[in-house]
């Protein structure tokens, strides 16, 4: 049994114009996303949308404040040569013409993390590397922005309570099939593909932390609701002292292929 994957990969894209959203769905989810799974390296991926309605409810800031669409990607050890032949698939495709997302999309944040820590749900006895596999109906995400230059000390307590509190409480709300922590690491970027495939926001001069809770069964604003609710938000909420401003705040919903419908009344 290969180990479970340490280095994630997030890419927040937007799209041109709302007459494209088929035409990205159809390459990215058909073509792009398929392509990329089967390379070798590349533990798993999955694309997710983040409707009308969820961008609606959201708390979104920064780079995080406007985008359609949300790719992830986790990576095998040993991450180097993962990363590589992923990122020299991406520009063999371009080579080849089969990149339309150059015209179709605008890329709103993307950057490598590194896995901090985990958590499952009581009841759920599967290793981590299965736990990444497992299916699920969206996200639930949490992004904060924490500036560069804030100490040690400073940040120490805003980490601790992720991995003692947030992450295993979040576990524990019905609905949430498996929670990950990751911590933006710009150095994973290989510097060709990072000079070729630029978005407006990178974490160089800040750390984003991520916390990724995966929904299951239920859709992901049902699960948020429970999270935003009296029984839940009190465990949930960090406590005023700790540092960083919470950049993106919601759900995404998985997308299902040819279920490409949500943005469709802005076209007609």
């Amino acid at each position: 049994m290969l180990p479970a994957p340490q280095i994630a990969f997030l890419s927040l894209s937007r799209a041109r114009s709302p007459v494209l959203h088929r035409a990205v769905n159809e390459w990215h989810q058909l073509d792009h996303l398929p392509e990329n799974r089967a390379l070798r390296g590349v533990a798993w991926g999955e694309r997710f949308v983040l409707p009308p309605a969820a961008a609606h409810q959201a708390v979104r800031r920064g780079e995080f404040a406007d985008f359609h669409y949300a790719t992830l990607y986790w990576f095998d050890e040993p991450h180097g040569p993962a990363i590589g032949t992923w990122a020299d698939f991406a520009e063999q495709s371009f080579r080849e013409g089969r990149r339309p997302d150059v015209a179709l999309v605008d890329r709103a944040y993307m950057d490598f993390f590194r896995l901090v820590g985990a958590a499952a749900p009581s009841g759920v006895r599967m290793n981590e590397r299965g736990l990444v596999h497992r299916p699920g109906t969206g996200l639930v995400l949490i992004a904060t922005s924490l500036p560069a230059g804030r100490s040690r000390t400073d940040l120490h307590p805003r980490f601790a309570w992720e991995l003692d509190e947030l992450v295993p409480a979040l576990a524990a709300v019905p609905g949430v099939g498996g929670v990950w922590c990751l911590q933006s690491d710009a150095s994973l970027a290989p510097a060709t593909w990072a000079s070729r495939e630029a978005a407006q926001g990178t974490a160089e001069d800040r750390t984003i932390r991520l916390i990724v809770a995966r929904t299951e069964v239920d859709p992901p604003a049902v699960v948020l609701d429970r999270i935003r609710s009296g029984e839940h938000a009190p465990r949930l909420r960090p406590p005023l002292s700790l540092p960083g401003q919470v950049a993106f705040h919601g759900f995404l919903e998985t997308i299902v292929p040819w279920q490409w419908d949500w943005f469709d009344e802005a076209t007609s």
